[in-house]
């Protein structure tokens, strides 16, 4: 692990005047679940002379008792000696870290430093990592899902961090409180069974969020990093508040509504983000859906795909797609169909898909996807709503489609990142429909920011209100 150049061999520099560099004077571990052993950090050691100088030692400060490991020429250790780097050269040296836990639910600092003495010259790199205890949910060795306990509850103390697939046994639910943050490792998921429920109870203070495990600052916004939340085939009355779910391959998913069971959604989803996603954001497969105050952005396939019938109502939403990764997917799909295994295509109704107060825009010149079969009802309606739409495709003059403005720009605060706020020169303000709002049932009078759709009695479409405070 230490990279030289093939330079002729010249006599060593012994000057004291003479020393190395470093490429970094501390090399930081972000924030680092206990038990669980880190990424591997590296940082160079440059030799600016023009001869070889030798390092007389390398070493771990806080040695064998130190939390942190190096690893020098390919060989792991706590200590090196004599380490030579050619001139105007440099080498690599590679650290990581497990953390313990400690009696403490927040996150705490564990330092160390990698001690060099070099022709009587001592330097060091500080080691810092941030350190946090947690909560883990595995499945037993060899196994790739598990059971959660019947009607658990996974509170805010610590995070959670779920390995595998955590699933949610029939006639049994999971709540997951306010402020709770679960983390999943790479293949990570939530699986709900038949008549089993997911509750996720965040409030606008302390949001319940889902996301990978890998907290560095270059996974910030990589999707992909887990599998989703899964609401399997006659799952009931799952809930979502609150909640932000992101870098996922999808977001959620609701499987044919159970109504023999219940008389409520499948899936009753507010206030809620779903983002960077690298397929699709929120899918309903013959299911019940009704969504309020939610973004669904910047996915792979669609940000919102409702396929195999079903029913579906979502007021002051905001579809949008401006993927940076490359995904060109419209930012909503209906259909009222299947295709079996021998590619035959079976229709499913489409009872109604209801989008009121909405914006559906992105990239694409045709945002708004309907895919129908004429065998099977196929019942959709836009109100109110501010669409990308190409007319070729989608018959944005038909009666289905009231009081929409269509192709002119919703002029987002920003595109790409968390903020899908609306500026006042937006497409989207003052076009929406004031008895949406003015239903007490729906809780609709503030947007995502908690801000009053209302004062001017024009709400604007979309999950967020203009506001002069947003400028």
């Amino acid at each position: 692990m230490v990279i030289n150049s093939a330079c002729k061999k010249e006599g060593l520099t012994t000057s004291s005047e003479d020393s190395i560099s470093f490429s970094t004077d501390t090399l930081y571990f972000d924030t680092v679940f206990s038990t669980v052993g880190s990424s591997t950090r590296k940082f160079s050691i440059y030799n600016t002379h023009n001869a070889p100088i030798k390092i007389k030692s390398l070493k771990l400060a806080g040695g064998s008792n130190s939390l942190f490991r190096l690893n020098v020429n390919g060989v792991p250790g706590t200590e090196f000696k004599d380490l030579e780097i050619r001139a105007k050269d440099s080498m690599w040296v590679f650290s990581d870290v497990t953390v313990d836990p400690q009696n403490t639910n927040i996150p705490f600092v564990v330092k160390d430093s990698i001690e060099c003495s070099t022709n009587g010259n001592l330097q060091d790199v500080k080691l810092v990592a941030f350190g946090q205890n947690a909560v883990f949910h595995k499945p037993k060795a060899g196994d790739n899902s598990f059971y959660v306990d019947c009607d658990a509850i996974w509170t805010s103390d610590t995070p959670h961090v779920v390995y595998g697939i955590a699933v949610i046994d029939s006639a049994c639910s999971l709540t997951i409180e306010k402020g709770t943050k679960v983390y999943f490792h790479n293949n990570g998921a939530i699986v709900a069974l038949s008549n089993a429920s997911l509750k996720v109870e965040g409030t606008k203070e302390e949001p319940v969020t889902f996301e990978g495990d890998r907290l560095e600052p270059e996974f910030e916004n990589i999707a992909g990093q887990w599998q989703g939340i899964y609401l399997f085939p006659l799952s009931v009355d799952n809930e979502v508040d609150w909640a932000i779910i992101k870098n996922a391959r999808l977001g959620i998913q609701a499987d044919t509504s159970n109504a023999a069971v219940s008389s409520n959604p499948t899936l009753t989803i507010r206030n809620s983000i779903i983002q960077n996603i690298s397929s699709i954001g929120i899918s309903g497969r013959g299911a019940w859906i009704e969504g309020t105050n939610c973004i669904f952005a910047n996915c792979g396939n669609y940000c919102g795909a409702f396929s195999l019938g079903g029913k579906y109502d979502f007021k002051h939403c905001t579809f949008a797609n401006y993927a940076p990764q490359g995904f060109d997917g419209a930012a909503l799909v209906l259909n009222n169909w299947f295709e079996d295994n021998n590619r035959n295509i079976i229709p499913r109704d489409l009872e109604q898909a209801n989008f009121t107060n909405s914006i559906i825009y992105g990239t694409q010149t045709n945002e708004v996807v309907l895919s129908n079969d004429e065998n099977g009802i196929f019942n959709y309606a836009f109100k109110n709503c501010l669409l990308r739409a190409n007319k070729s495709d989608t018959n944005y003059e038909s009666e289905e489609f009231t009081n929409c403005v269509v192709n002119q720009d919703p002029n987002f605060v920003s595109e790409f990142g968390e903020s899908f706020m609306i500026q006042e020169t937006s497409a989207a303000k003052d076009i929406g429909d004031l008895s949406a709002v003015n239903n007490d049932l729906l809780n609709l009078e503030n947007d995502l920011n908690m801000n009053a759709r209302t004062l001017d009695g024009k709400p604007d479409a979309g999950a967020y209100e203009y506001t002069t405070l947003e400028e």
